[in-house]
C-alpha cells in the first residue's frame, strides 16, 4: 500500500524557531508537534501558519478550521483528525495528555509527560518522571486512590521490562495487581528461594513433582550455559541470540 500525502510538499519551509524546526509539509508539520506536545504553546496558532497551510501547502479547508479553534488543545485535536491522519483512539490519547499535562497537581502532569515518552519509548526518562509523580503522591497523602494504583502499576511494567523483578514486584504489590505481583516474585527468586516460598505457602500439599521440576535446569538455560562455553563465533552469536529471547518472552508474560 502505498502512502498519499496530504497537501503539498512546499519548497520554502515555515519556520517555527521557539521549536527550532522548519516544516515542509503537513506531515512533518504533524510529527514536529507530536514530539514536542508539551513545548507547544499560543505560537503554534498565529494566523502566518495558518496562511502558510493554505497557500503552500494547498489545504484551504484544514485552515480555515484551525483558525476557528480558540485553544491548542483543540488546535492539535483538528490537525491530527484532518483526513484521518490519526486514528481517533491516537488523537483522544494526545488530547488527554495535553489536557493533564495543564492539571494544577503536578503529578499529574508529570504522570503525562510520562505517558507521552513511554509512547514514544522513552523508557528510562518516564521512570525518573513516574518516581516524582510517586513521590509528590505519597507526600501528599494520595496513595488510596486509583490514580495511584495505575501509576504503580505503570512503574511495575516499565521496570519489568528492564528485567528489575524486585521492584516491579513491589509495585505491582502496591497497585494490586495479584497475577503480575507473583509472576516478578517468581521471576526475582532463585529456584531454591521460590520452592521455599511454595513449601511455607501450601505446607499439607504434596509439592515433590513441582519441586522436581523447579530443581531441574531448564532447557533453555542449559543450552544457553552451553553455547556460552563455546570459543567460536557461532556459538557467541547464538548464545545472544538466545539470551534476547529468553528475555524478550519475560517481557511479553507481563
Amino acid at each position: 500500500m502505498i502512502y498519499e500525502p496530504i497537501g503539498v510538499y512546499s519548497q520554502n519551509p515555515y519556520h517555527i524557531p521557539e521549536l527550532s524546526a522548519a516544516v515542509h509539509s503537513f506531515e512533518e508539520l504533524c510529527f514536529v508537534i507530536k514530539e514536542r506536545l508539551y513545548d507547544l504553546g499560543d505560537f503554534l496558532m498565529k494566523e502566518e501558519l495558518i496562511a502558510f497551510i493554505k497557500e503552500k501547502l494547498a489545504l484551504p479547508d484544514l485552515s480555515d478550521d484551525l483558525r476557528m479553534e480558540k485553544d491548542i488543545t483543540g488546535y492539535v485535536r483538528t490537525l491530527f483528525s484532518y483526513r484521518h491522519y490519526m486514528s481517533g483512539e491516537t488523537v483522544s490519547g494526545i488530547v488527554k495528555m495535553l489536557k493533564d499535562g495543564t492539571d494544577t497537581n503536578e503529578f499529574i502532569r508529570l504522570i503525562a509527560r510520562g505517558d507521552f515518552l513511554v509512547e514514544n519509548s522513552k523508557y528510562r526518562s518516564a521512570i525518573l518522571l513516574y518516581e516524582h509523580a510517586r513521590e509528590l503522591m505519597d507526600a501528599g497523602a494520595e496513595r488510596e486512590g486509583l490514580k495511584y494504583r495505575e501509576l504503580l502499576g505503570k512503574l511495575g511494567k516499565l521496570y519489568a521490562l528492564y528485567l528489575l523483578f524486585g521492584k516491579a514486584t513491589e509495585c505491582f504489590g502496591a497497585a494490586g495487581d495479584e497475577r503480575k505481583t507473583f509472576f516478578c516474585r517468581k521471576l526475582a527468586m532463585s529456584r531454591v528461594d521460590y520452592i521455599d516460598m511454595l513449601v511455607k505457602q501450601h505446607p499439607d500439599e504434596g509439592l515433590s513433582k513441582e519441586i522436581e521440576e523447579m530443581t531441574r535446569e531448564p532447557v533453555e538455560m542449559a543450552e544457553l550455559k552451553k553455547r556460552l562455553r563455546e570459543k567460536s563465533y557461532a556459538g557467541r552469536l547464538g548464545a545472544e541470540r538466545l539470551s534476547n529471547r529468553l528475555k524478550a518472552d519475560y517481557r511479553r508474560m507481563i
